[in-house]
């Protein structure tokens, strides 16, 4: 009879629990044994099937209180502009103004007058008839014009030997010129520069006479010396 009296109590004493745990007005959150929400390893309240925004309660889902921060702006801070030492460029040296040379004045330039001296072999008396070796006067005009070139300054000798109008143009241009070449040779052995005595052969193409007389032929046929220098002999 006890045990019969014990079981009704016990489950009287469940029913009890059940009912007052349902009398929880909001039942959007996991209750424990104490009424109290059940909340999770990161402090979340546990929600049921029948939570809404309406049944949110602080605290449970994250609606701690807002904490209104606000950023100040902050001033840069201020660096002291520190001045940078001048620059102080050192002024470049002028160089030295250069002394110019005094200029020499040029030598006003003095005409120098060439002179000329011409020295007529008479053929006749300096050569025989057709032959171009010298003879005894003819040796002796040259003998004296060569002790009159020692010791002179001159530039050139021109020697040019002419014949008359007797005989071929060719043979009297030939014995013109080994008159001239003759005449070179000998003033060359009395100590005449060779290399200033230049020979020519005109034959009878510079007549100084007319060669219709004897004694205009005879002054055809000569051998005429040149002297260029700038003195006097």
């Amino acid at each position: 009879m006890k045990l019969r009296t014990i079981l009704p109590l016990t489950v009287l004493y469940v029913l009890a629990s059940a009912a007052s745990a349902q009398t929880v007005s909001n039942d959007g959150y996991a209750r424990d044994m104490s009424a109290d929400a059940v909340k999770n390893p990161f402090g979340l309240c546990w929600r049921t099937g029948q939570w809404t925004e309406t049944k949110a309660v602080p605290g449970c889902d994250g609606q701690a209180p807002r904490v209104r921060m606000e950023f100040v702006p902050v001033a840069a801070p201020v660096v002291p502009q520190v001045a940078e030492p001048a620059v102080v460029v050192a002024p470049r040296p002028q160089p030295a103004p250069i002394a110019e040379a005094p200029i020499a004045p040029v030598p006003a330039m003095v005409p120098v007058a060439v002179r000329r001296q011409s020295i007529t072999l008479g053929a006749d008396a300096s050569f025989d008839t057709g032959k171009a070796d010298l003879k005894g006067e003819g040796q002796a005009k040259l003998d004296e014009l060569a002790s009159k070139l020692r010791g002179v300054e001159f530039d050139s000798i021109r020697v040019t030997g002419h014949t008359d109008n007797v005989g071929g143009d060719a043979a009297n241009q030939k014995l013109s010129l080994r008159r001239a070449n003759a005449v070179k040779q000998y003033l060359a052995g009395r100590g005449i520069d060779p290399a200033k005595i230049k020979t020519t052969g005109m034959g009878k193409t510079k007549p100084i006479a007319d060669n219709k007389s004897a004694q205009g032929r005879a002054r055809n046929r000569r051998v005429q010396i040149e002297i260029n220098g700038t003195r006097t002999l």
